[in-house]
């Protein structure tokens, strides 16, 4: 929970009476979030929304860091521009054309 979180999205929100009126809450409230940076947990999604400061800025505790996504970990394994054409085992093409065709099995 931190000050400066509150304050920042406070400041984003324009202020802490426009922050209040999104919240649905009294001014006082939002005041006294930004005095102490504890948020309750009711709030911290809308004031997300609303200010662009991230949940886990808000509330750590609640919202532990984001891990990084699987995309950021992976590596290309084709390069650009190469296509999947002949991606499939000739032998198994050559198997399935020798099975029946579905209208002679019904």
């Amino acid at each position: 929970m931190s000050i400066h979180a509150m304050t920042a999205a406070a400041k984003a929100a324009g202020s802490q009476t426009a922050l209040a009126k999104e919240l649905g809450c009294t001014p006082q409230n939002v005041q006294w979030m930004c005095s102490t940076g504890s948020v309750p947990a009711k709030h911290v999604l809308k004031i997300e929304a609303v200010t662009g400061v991230s949940r886990h800025q808000l509330r750590p505790d609640l919202y532990p860091e984001a891990s990084p996504t699987l995309n950021t970990n992976l590596r290309q394994i084709s390069p650009p521009g190469q296509t999947s054409d002949g991606a499939v085992n000739p032998s198994s093409i050559q198997r399935t054309s020798k099975l029946a065709p579905p209208e002679a099995l019904a």
